[in-house]
């Protein structure tokens, strides 16, 4: 869905303008960034925000959610399930035709399906997301209703994906986070995407940017083949998927990068040696993690200050994110780092 982005200090101005030209998507969320506020619009076609006051406003693709879509969803589920609604996750994932749900078991899993499909019309298959498993850390799915498969056509920030759920990670959730780093990327980069599954960093940032240079190195053999496809389906000559372990291929890259990410959130640590060398100097590196609400950050920027002094280089964070929450105590961080 289309959206306007605007700077937050200019936010307030831009509102009132697509509110008199009647280009506000009234019945979605905004999406808000450390910098800019993102507006919802009603009109299919970029050229409608051609007229727009200056002020550094884009036209962008973004994933915008219906106001009441997740309170309509669960008033529904609470009328279907009565006294057990208390017992499941009350969110669930569209991945192109599939939507994904936490069952709590089959009877629930049917009750759920009826109402996510008969919301979604578009939703083909609905699938049960079961426990994480595995040297990939693959997620079990179990077919719940609608059609039965487990691969979906899912479109992302103008970029098209064959998802096969059952051999790899994926999660829509982290969409804005790769149009955010996609956004900071400079043409003609050399970018290094790192534990790059089906390749929607890589991908992206090579469609949106045609004078980089991208690879993404893959482990995981099936995930690795995906991205491949991937790279043909979206006719891309800049993205190279490599296949093979980034601490054995970071060799074949040394002085490459000048972005790196590293979307391995439990491992991302691991790999820093990698880092220094693939790295060319004043590299940027997209480094994510876990850690407590509290003091995650801080004790991520220790390690990493303490393990670059330990290499004669320095490191400046450039940003701080809260990607996404990960358990009641722990969150999903993001930090924008240069080295020297």
């Amino acid at each position: 869905m289309l959206g306007v982005r605007a700077r937050k200090k200019d936010a307030q101005k831009i509102k009132q303008y697509l509110a008199r030209q009647k280009l506000m998507a009234n019945n979605y969320n905004l999406i808000s960034s450390d910098e800019f506020i993102y507006f919802p619009i009603t009109c299919a076609d970029r050229r409608c925000g051609r007229d727009l006051p200056g002020l550094g406003t884009k036209v962008v693709n973004m994933d915008f959610k219906p106001i009441r879509e997740r309170s309509d969803y669960r008033k529904k589920l609470r009328e279907a399930l009565g006294k057990s609604y208390d017992s499941v996750a009350k969110g669930y994932e569209l991945l192109g035709d599939v939507a994904l749900i936490n069952a709590g078991s089959r009877r629930m899993g049917k009750e759920m399906a009826k109402v996510v499909m008969g919301m979604n019309k578009n939703v083909k298959t609905v699938l049960s997301k079961g426990p994480v498993f595995g040297k990939y850390r693959i997620r079990k799915y179990s077919y719940v209703a609608g059609r039965r498969k487990y691969t979906a056509l899912y479109k992302e920030n103008g970029a098209s994906f064959n998802i096969d759920v059952r051999s790899t990670f994926f999660s829509t959730r982290l969409g804005f986070e790769r149009a955010r780093v996609c956004r900071l990327v400079k043409d003609r980069e050399n970018v290094m995407v790192m534990f790059a599954g089906i390749g929607p960093f890589a991908i992206e940032i090579g469609k949106a940017h045609k004078g980089c240079h991208v690879v993404g190195i893959e482990l995981n053999r099936r995930a690795y083949k995906s991205m491949v496809e991937n790279i043909k389906l979206n006719k891309l000559d800049n993205v190279d998927a490599k296949l093979g372990d980034v601490s054995k291929e970071a060799a074949n890259y040394r002085n490459f990068a000048d972005r790196i990410i590293m979307p391995l959130p439990k491992e991302s640590h691991k790999f820093l040696e990698s880092v220094l060398l693939v790295s060319k100097k004043r590299c940027i590196v997209h480094y994510y993690a876990f850690g407590s609400k509290d003091r995650g950050f801080s004790e991520q920027e220790d390690m990493l200050r303490s393990f670059f002094k330990g290499h004669g280089r320095k490191f400046k964070v450039l940003n701080r994110r809260e990607v996404r929450p990960y358990s009641a105590r722990e969150i999903e961080m993001g930090l924008d780092f240069q080295i020297y």
